[in-house]
């Protein structure tokens, strides 16, 4: 343990924090420094706005950990042209790429080829029963991006028993991902995990090789001489995880923490009743900067540096907590607050900064905005099942509220 920790976090691990709401944890240790060691994950846990932005804009200074890690772990991550994993002009090309298959355009056109077709398909599902009674999470909001990406990438995304795979798989490798992956168990747990996607995704992979089709697995193939060379199998392989994690996973937890902000945020709620076309950017903006999805990323320094007032060591490993950076009040008032009215309302770390931030970001928020419009459209009078479990704040790397179990008026 570094000699420079501060005594008030000697015993202090985010671990401790899953399933609990952290926030009067991070306003604690932030009011005595924004910076503290965490004796489990062996790493600088930054809980305040300004270090987390510095960190996070200059790669030159702070590097992703992917750059240092075995062989183990790039298998896991599904292989070395996994975005993730890439640096300099490598990882700068394939974004481009990416971002070129997720542009505001393209993602209009997505909304009403596979977001609104897969939100019609599971909101029709609830209603059919006519119970005025729902889980938004397992039965509606879990369900939307696993099922959009899948159509994006060309695969059956009617196909019940393969999106509750694809859920499973998604939680499980999240949460190796979100343990740093720092024992030699998580580590074989997430190759087996890694295994059973790549199978999943693997017929695809071949099919789009042989016989191009109008999606994003046969656009690696078809468009990867212009932007990335000739790409093996393996290498496509290593795209699609990402594409398939980030555009899925993520998301899934975006979705549960908007709808819970409208159910239990009565000036939110009157405020998307209000205008709702208006409110609803801002809306889905404030969710993201309260509860967010992905509570901390992980840098490595590159130099000496000093953060918060803390020295940091070259090689040291560095927490960006984005679930209190996004709550610090030197950045914001009222942080705790929901308030549309913010100005830049789109200034928060949830989906990164700098030259890692989201490539997805556009198709997120529309399967976000279109899931909730839908819920406020076909559900009259929505509202939590007093009757029903409540909503906790679950998970500790992804997070979000659930379940989700309302009634409303059919």
């Amino acid at each position: 343990m570094p000699q420079e920790t501060l005594s008030q976090a000697d015993d202090f691990t985010i671990t401790a924090l899953e399933d609990r709401e952290p926030w009067e944890t991070y306003d604690k240790l932030r009011a005595g420094t924004p910076v503290v060691w965490d004796r489990v994950m062996n790493a600088w846990v930054l809980l305040d706005y300004a270090s987390c932005l510095e960190v996070e804009t200059q790669e030159d200074r702070f590097r992703n950990p992917y750059q240092d890690v075995p062989q183990v772990v790039v298998d896991i991550k599904g292989g070395g042209r996994n975005i993730t994993l890439l640096a300099g002009e490598e990882h700068r090309r394939m974004r481009r790429f990416l971002m070129m298959l997720m542009t505001p355009a393209k993602v209009e056109t997505y909304t009403q080829q596979q977001i609104l077709p897969v939100i019609d398909l599971l909101m029709g599902r609830v209603l059919k029963r006519g119970s005025g009674r729902a889980d938004l999470t397992a039965e509606f909001g879990d369900q939307i991006p696993p099922r959009v990406i899948a159509a994006l990438l060309g695969m059956p995304w009617q196909d019940d028993d393969l999106i509750n795979e694809i859920l499973r798989l998604h939680e499980e490798i999240m949460e190796v991902i979100g343990a740093a992956f720092r024992t030699e168990e998580i580590r074989q747990r997430g190759l087996r995990i890694s295994s059973e996607i790549n199978g999943l995704l693997m017929p695809y992979i071949r099919q789009r090789r042989d016989s191009p089709q109008d999606d994003f697995i046969s656009r690696c193939w078809t468009e990867s001489p212009e932007f990335e060379g000739n790409l093996t199998e393996a290498d496509v392989v290593a795209i699609a995880r990402e594409i398939f994690l980030g555009g899925a996973d993520t998301t899934v937890h975006g979705i549960a923490n908007l709808s819970y902000l409208m159910l239990t945020d009565s000036g939110v709620r009157q405020s998307l009743e209000n205008a709702r076309d208006a409110m609803l950017p801002a809306a889905i903006e404030e969710s993201m900067r309260l509860y967010g999805s992905v509570m901390y990323r992980f840098r490595v320094a590159n130099e000496d540096a000093v953060l918060g007032g803390q020295k940091i060591a070259k090689d040291d490993r560095v927490i960006l907590m984005h679930s209190s950076a996004n709550r610090d009040p030197a950045k914001y008032a009222c942080p705790h607050m929901a308030d549309l009215s913010r100005r830049p309302s789109n200034d928060h770390l949830a989906f990164n900064k700098g030259p890692r931030s989201c490539v997805g970001i556009h198709l997120a928020r529309a399967e976000m905005r279109e899931s909730l419009k839908a819920v406020l459209t076909h559900m009259p009078n929505v509202r939590l099942d007093p009757d029903a479990e409540q909503p906790t704040f679950r998970g500790l790397f992804m997070r979000s509220w659930r379940p989700l179990n309302v009634i409303f008026d059919s």
